[in-house]
């Protein structure tokens, strides 16, 4: 895995360059689009997609394809931040199959928010790691903080999907690892909320 810094962006890292169509439509974000064809989203600019090994980018023609961008910045607050996206289209709809899939990976007693929107269903929510444990444990995220935060995004035209997962992770205590967990929500619902898919 490539380490990185807070100085590493999106426009200075050449895979992560070949996914934006425009620059800076907002501030400190890009517009992003699949190498399916199939979605554009804002993409933050201190991110950078992992290109290798294969288990953090890969694609099926037009109807899969799965990417994973990181920001590790050492001189910051202990955190680590990781986003992971999966895009699919298939013949029939999986969305229940892939939202029960990834309540149960991700979601503190199932919990989860439904937001419509014009042409998408988001589901959306978020929940505590807990990595001490040997196979990790979900906690309350109003109790301990949230530090992941999913959701799977529907078309409601066709059987498209996206399911998006954000994390934090304190690597080191001493710099204090101190986020805010409802900024840290709202950035991700930022970023999910913007995923339109195209025609």
């Amino acid at each position: 895995m490539k380490a990185m810094n807070g100085e590493a962006t999106a426009l200075n890292d050449s895979f992560t360059k070949e996914f934006i169509v425009e620059e800076f439509v907002e501030e400190d974000f890009h517009l992003f689009e699949s190498k399916t064809g199939q979605y554009r989203m804002l993409f933050p600019n201190k991110f950078q997609m992992i290109s290798e090994p294969p288990e953090y980018y890969g694609r099926q023609g037009e109807g899969f394809e799965m990417w994973s961008a990181l920001i590790y910045d050492d001189t910051n607050n202990g955190n680590s931040y990781e986003i992971r996206a999966m895009f699919r289209e298939t013949e029939e709809d999986l969305s229940e199959t892939r939202l029960n899939i990834l309540l149960e990976d991700h979601a503190f007693k199932n919990h989860y928010v439904e937001l419509k929107q014009d042409e998408t269903i988001l589901y959306h929510g978020s929940s505590y790691w807990d990595a001490s444990e040997p196979r990790g444990h979900l906690k309350d995220p109003n109790q301990y903080g949230a530090n992941r935060f999913f959701g799977l995004i529907r078309d409601l035209n066709t059987n498209r999907i996206i399911e998006f997962v954000y994390s934090t992770n304190c690597y080191n205590e001493e710099l204090g690892c101190e986020d805010e967990s409802e900024d840290q929500y709202n950035f991700a619902l930022k970023i999910m909320k913007s995923i339109k898919f195209l025609d």
